[in-house]
């Protein structure tokens, strides 16, 4: 029960955090969720672990799911993201004996899903900041042997679905969930073969769902292409079928619209120490693109409380009233806020 409770009060925290820090969060294709089902949610993965917070408090399931063995290193940090249904797998630069370590977990993912939970997993092994699905991995394929293999009645479905960024290292940024229709693992698994055709069948799924762009040497221009078209990039079905039916033939402005900046420095001013600390403690050169994201949102909302909180007991301090200091921060909040939503793209 005070798992329960705690896991709750977390999921509340962190959908709010989302909300307040992108500009705008859109989910598509709830209908086709399969809640009753023993459920694998297989996604690509291209934000850190922004993509699993997202899915994981957005898309109406609350699964467990398998995050990096490295970020389990700390014993505390271990115990909380064991708590949060958080599962670490362990991957080749983890030791020479990942395979075996992976062998439990998979074990583990086998008798949560035979329990009608749901899983979530990232197949392409890693994430990625470029519009593309990469080729999956076979631990998602692991997974079902040892499910079925013990249950060989389970009907257990995988449910697609991909996570779309307007520019996952920009702040504040856009974010588009679309949850594809759900595949039968039994209408795909043949016994003793590698499963070539439910792996396609989920690529494919994906594919749809995310925007996709297969020749990374031509990545950049066409998302440039896409974005001076006036079509919304997170629109990764439009985008998709927009790239099919227009060849590449005008050139692309290089120019990115400028808005205003002195609201946002407003903003910066008053929140100096978050600004101030931000490129001292996560160089940007030390930084994966692809975990920007998590670091910013994590600095943000700490960083945020921390400093009104500071601002606060000074402002009360140099003689103002509490009432009024706390008023003109809550006013500074709302402000921000405002300005997230409201930022010109």
């Amino acid at each position: 029960m005070i798992q329960d409770w705690f896991n709750a009060g977390v999921r509340a925290f962190v959908r709010t955090a989302l909300w307040v820090y992108y500009k705008d969060i859109q989910v598509h294709g709830r209908e086709n969720l399969k809640k009753d089902k023993p459920l694998m949610v297989l996604a690509n993965h291209q934000n850190g672990l922004i993509d699993p917070l997202v899915i994981g408090t957005y898309s109406g399931l609350y699964p467990y799911y398998l995050a990096r063995a490295d970020v389990f290193n700390h014993a505390l940090i271990h115990r909380m993201l064991r708590y949060l249904r958080m599962m670490p797998i362990y991957r080749l630069r983890d030791g020479r004996d990942f395979a075996q370590k992976n062998e439990g977990i998979y074990q583990r993912c086998a008798q949560i899903i035979q329990k009608n939970n749901s899983l979530l997993l990232f197949p392409e092994g890693g994430h990625g900041r470029n519009r593309k699905v990469r080729p999956l991995k076979n631990g998602f394929i692991h997974i079902l042997s040892k499910t079925l293999a013990q249950n060989p009645e389970i009907d257990v479905w995988i449910q697609p679905m991909g996570v779309n960024y307007t520019n996952l290292t920009e702040f504040p940024d856009r974010v588009r969930l679309y949850i594809a229709p759900a595949i039968r693992v039994k209408d795909f698994w043949q016994d003793g073969e590698d499963q070539t055709l439910l792996k396609q069948a989920v690529f494919d799924s994906i594919c749809r769902c995310t925007v996709h762009i297969e020749d990374l040497s031509q990545h950049d221009r066409l998302v440039s292409y896409v974005m001076a078209s006036g079509l919304d990039i997170t629109k990764a079905p439009e985008v998709n079928d927009y790239l099919q039916s227009h060849p590449l033939d005008v050139p692309v402005s290089e120019e990115t619209p400028q808005g205003t900046q002195l609201i946002p420095w407003m903003l910066r001013l008053m929140r100096w120490p978050i600004w101030w600390l931000w490129p001292k403690i996560f160089p940007p050169k030390s930084i994966e693109p692809e975990m920007r994201s998590t670091l910013r949102l994590t600095w943000t909302i700490l960083g945020a409380l921390f400093s009104y909180l500071l601002l606060g007991v000074l402002g009360a301090l140099a003689g103002g009233s509490y009432t009024a200091t706390f008023v003109a921060l809550g006013l500074h909040a709302l402000m921000t806020l405002w300005w997230i939503k409201k930022k010109t793209d």
